[in-house]
């Protein structure tokens, strides 16, 4: 795993002890549901507590990253309970997560001044109807710009 930084340290802490925390994302993997610099509020979480759609704060060998759960595997007394993530704009699944890295729920993103939940409205269809957006929509660009037309070649 990642040394943890002064940031990691600071939202670990706070986060073990209760605290919300709020900070200002960096990166596209979680396109569109998260832009780059939008502020993020994570609550704290227990890994019994997380389902499939949730996002959540994870400490990961390249460092903290809030990432979609696409599955919760291992749920049982006697198996940690494990994580396979992935950004909503990504192409593959992240390395799989186990419950001790989670650091928190993604709860809220906030967009031009207002706090908008990350909840899924619609409960399981509206979590089936998102899943299925994001793994169509990269699909969709690369057949986008593959059958866009092309200049003719110039002739002489």
């Amino acid at each position: 795993m990642a040394p943890l930084n002064s940031f990691g340290v600071v939202v670990e802490s706070l986060l073990a002890e209760g605290w919300r925390v709020r900070f200002r994302a960096r990166g596209r993997s979680m396109l569109p549901t998260v832009r780059d610099g939008e502020c993020l509020t994570v609550s704290p979480a227990r890994a019994r507590d997380i389902a499939r759609g949730d996002v959540v704060l994870c400490a990961t060998w390249r460092g903290h990253v809030a990432h979609r759960v696409l599955a919760v595997e291992g749920v049982g007394a006697d198996e940690p309970v494990r994580f396979r993530l992935r950004g909503d704009a990504a192409w593959e699944d992240d390395r799989v997560v186990t419950g001790s890295q989670l650091r928190g729920l993604v709860t809220s993103v906030e967009r031009d001044g207002r706090a908008r939940r990350l909840a899924f409205r619609g409960g399981r269809v509206g979590l089936w109807l998102h899943a299925a957006k994001v793994r169509a929509v990269p699909a969709l660009r690369l057949a986008r710009a593959w059958l866009a037309p092309r200049p003719a070649p110039a002739r002489l």
